[in-house]
């Protein structure tokens, strides 16, 4: 036995060894909770894609039948009509935008126009100091049955109170002479 030559190898290593060979043997047999996971994916993986097979294996079925180029047609002519209503409806889009806008411009012109002052009346025998009472402002006539516009934040009343601040933020009104132009025009 002297002629062969052994490495001695302490009990603790040669113990770690056992233990992870019982180790490996147990999730061998018995896997872990991702292990199962892993597995039950790869199948589910492997069921899509199956399902997926059998769909183009229909959809090549289907088109033996017809020529290449009579599918391209018909694609074609619904692109075409896909286009078509796009365009219809930008064309819409601007026709609105266009009458919106002039039905802004006619509201600034309205608003720049000048109002009654109002009429202060008093009631009572003429000598007497009363507080003054106020004739509501008249009306301007409304179009398309719109409400009455409101005064902007920093405006006052009649009577010289201010107005509260509009709950709703107003654009910025559009600068003058410029016409918009759409996509097909």
């Amino acid at each position: 036995m002297a002629e062969d030559d052994y490495e001695i190898l302490p009990h603790q290593l040669l113990q770690d060894l056992k233990f992870d060979v019982e180790s490996l043997k147990k999730k061998l047999t018995q896997p872990d909770a991702k292990a199962n996971e892993l597995i039950l994916e790869i199948e589910s993986m492997k069921d899509s894609i199956h399902e997926l097979n059998d769909v183009f294996k229909k959809a090549l079925d289907e088109t033996k039948g017809e020529s290449i180029s009579s599918t391209i047609k018909e694609l074609k002519e619904k692109i075409d009509n896909v286009v078509d209503q796009n365009e219809t409806i930008a064309k819409a889009l601007i026709s609105i935008s266009d009458k919106l806008d002039n039905f802004m411009d006619g509201q600034r012109q309205a608003k720049s126009m000048p109002r009654p002052v109002p009429v202060q009346h008093t009631m009572g025998p003429p000598g007497m100091p009363m507080p003054g009472r106020m004739a509501p402002p008249p009306e301007m006539p409304r179009q398309m049955s719109m409400p009455p516009m409101q005064p902007m934040g920093g405006m006052s009343l009649s009577n010289g109170m201010p107005m509260p601040p509009p709950t709703v933020p107003v654009p910025p009104p559009p600068s003058p002479g410029l016409k918009r132009k759409g996509l097909f025009q």
